[in-house]
C-alpha cells in the first residue's frame, strides 16, 4: 500500500498547472484575469478555477471591492511565512522567488504557466529551484480573449465614441480655422498637429478616455502610417487622424481613423479618397462569421490595383495599400486577430476586428478610413461612429 506521503505527490503531479502572473495592470492578460488597476506589481494565481491574489497590504481593501479574485491574501503574511520557511535571517525579506516557492508548497503546486511578458529572470529562478515553467504560446495565456462578451463589446463601444469626440473637436478646428499663406490658423496660431492632438485628448478625456500617440498627418507624413505628425497644417493637404484612446476605467480602447483636408482638393486627391471609402464599404459587406481573415485583406488589395493604385512593399519606397486591413482590439489596442496578407484562420461570432484600408503616395498623401466591427451571426455590426466627411472649405 502507497504512503500517505507518495499519495499526495501523486495527486500533487497530476493536478493542473497554475497561472502565475507578476505584473500590474499594463499586462493585458493579468488585467483580464484580475479586472483590478494596480499600478504596481504583485503576484496573483490560480488554482483550478479559483483566482488568488498576494495583495500589497495598502492595497487589499480596494482589491476586495474592486476585482474579480475569489481569494486575498495579504503580502505580509506571505512574506512572513516565506521567512519562516527558508528560515531567513531577521529582518531579511524573502525575494520574489522564494515567495513564489513558499506559496507552490502551501498549496502543493508543482509548476505554474506563465504569459510572455512574465519577467524572464524570475521564471529561469523559479526552474532553477525546481519550480516547472511553462510558457504560454504567443497568441497568449487566454485565447478566450479572442470572442468578447458583451460588457466588453459595450467598453469598446464607449471608447469609440471618445474617438468620435475627438473627431468632431477636429471638424471644428478645421471649420473655424482661416487659410492664410497656404497655412492653417485658428485662434490667431498657426495650427500645428500638436494642437491638434491637445484637441483631441481633450475631447478623448471628456468622454472618460486618454488618448495618447493619436495621428493628426498631413501631406507627406501621413505616408508613414504611424508617424503622430508634427509641424503646421497646411491647405490643401490630406490629413489623416488616427484616435486610439483607452478607458482608465476599464482598460478598453478606441481606435478609429478618418482623413481631412481643409481647403481646394484636387481631382486625384478626390479619387484617392473616393476609391478607399469604397474599398472600406466592401469590407463591411466582406467581414463576417465564416470568412478567411486574408481572403478580405486580398480582396481590398486586388481592388487597388484594378483602380490603378499599385502596392510597392520595397524597403525605403513603400506605396500603395502595404499595411494590414486591420486588428482585433480589446485590452490592447492591436490584438488577435491580424487581418493581413497570410493566414487561414476565419472570422467567429463575438470576434471586434478593426477595418482600414488606405493607400498613400508622396507628393499625393495618404487616406485612411477605419471602423471598428463585432462579428455577428451573417455579418457584423459597427460598434464605432462619426461622420465621412473630409472637406472643409
Amino acid at each position: 500500500m502507497p504512503s500517505k506521503k507518495s499519495t499526495a505527490a501523486a495527486k500533487s503531479a497530476h493536478r493542473p498547472k497554475s497561472i502565475l502572473f507578476h505584473s500590474d495592470a499594463s499586462d493585458p492578460d493579468m488585467l483580464y484575469f484580475s479586472r483590478f488597476t494596480a499600478f504596481d506589481p504583485y503576484f496573483a494565481f490560480s488554482i483550478g478555477k479559483k483566482k488568488i491574489a498576494i495583495a500589497p497590504d495598502m492595497e487589499a481593501n480596494r482589491m476586495a471591492e474592486e476585482s474579480c479574485f475569489d481569494e486575498i491574501l495579504l503580502l505580509s503574511e506571505i512574506r512572513d511565512g516565506a521567512a519562516k520557511r527558508f528560515k531567513l535571517p531577521a529582518g531579511q525579506i524573502p525575494d520574489s522567488c522564494q515567495l513564489v516557492r513558499h506559496i507552490a508548497a502551501l498549496h502543493r503546486i508543482s509548476g505554474f504557466t506563465v504569459a510572455p511578458r512574465f519577467p524572464a529572470g524570475l521564471a529561469f529562478e523559479l526552474r532553477d529551484a525546481g519550480i516547472h515553467i511553462d510558457i504560454a504560446p504567443a497568441d497568449g495565456i487566454f485565447p478566450q480573449r479572442l470572442i468578447k462578451t458583451p460588457d466588453e463589446v459595450e467598453a469598446l463601444r464607449k471608447g469609440n465614441r471618445a474617438s468620435a469626440a475627438g473627431f468632431r473637436a477636429v471638424a471644428k478646428t478645421l471649420a473655424e480655422s482661416k487659410i492664410k499663406r497656404g497655412q492653417l490658423v485658428h485662434d490667431g496660431k498657426i495650427l500645428t498637429s500638436q494642437r491638434l492632438h491637445e484637441i483631441i485628448s481633450i475631447a478623448a478625456l471628456a468622454e472618460g478616455a486618454v488618448a495618447l500617440h493619436t495621428i493628426a498627418a498631413g501631406g507627406d507624413q501621413a505616408c508613414d502610417c504611424h508617424n503622430a505628425g508634427s509641424g503646421p497644417i497646411r491647405a490643401g493637404e490630406l490629413i489623416v487622424v488616427d484616435i486610439f484612446p483607452q478607458r482608465p476605467s476599464d482598460g478598453y480602447w478606441g481606435d478609429m481613423t478618418r482623413t481631412f483636408l481643409k481647403g481646394k482638393a484636387s481631382d486625384g486627391q478626390k479619387r484617392l479618397v473616393r476609391t478607399v471609402k469604397k474599398a472600406h464599404a466592401m469590407t463591411l459587406d466582406m467581414i463576417k462569421p465564416g470568412v478567411v481573415g486574408s481572403k478580405v485583406h486580398h480582396a481590398v488589395e486586388d481592388f487597388f490595383t484594378a483602380e490603378g493604385y499599385e502596392t510597392s512593399r520595397a524597403k525605403g519606397d513603400m506605396k500603395g495599400f502595404f499595411h494590414s486591413l486591420g486588428h482585433g482590439v480589446g485590452l490592447q489596442v492591436h490584438e488577435a486577430p491580424n487581418i493581413g496578407l497570410k493566414g487561414t484562420w476565419r472570422f467567429k461570432k463575438g470576434m471586434v476586428v478593426t477595418t482600414e484600408p488606405g493607400l498613400y503616395y508622396r507628393g499625393l498623401g495618404g487616406v485612411r478610413i477605419e471602423d471598428m466591427l463585432h462579428l455577428v451571426p451573417g455579418g457584423n455590426e459597427p460598434i464605432s461612429k462619426a461622420p465621412y466627411k473630409w472637406q472643409f472649405a
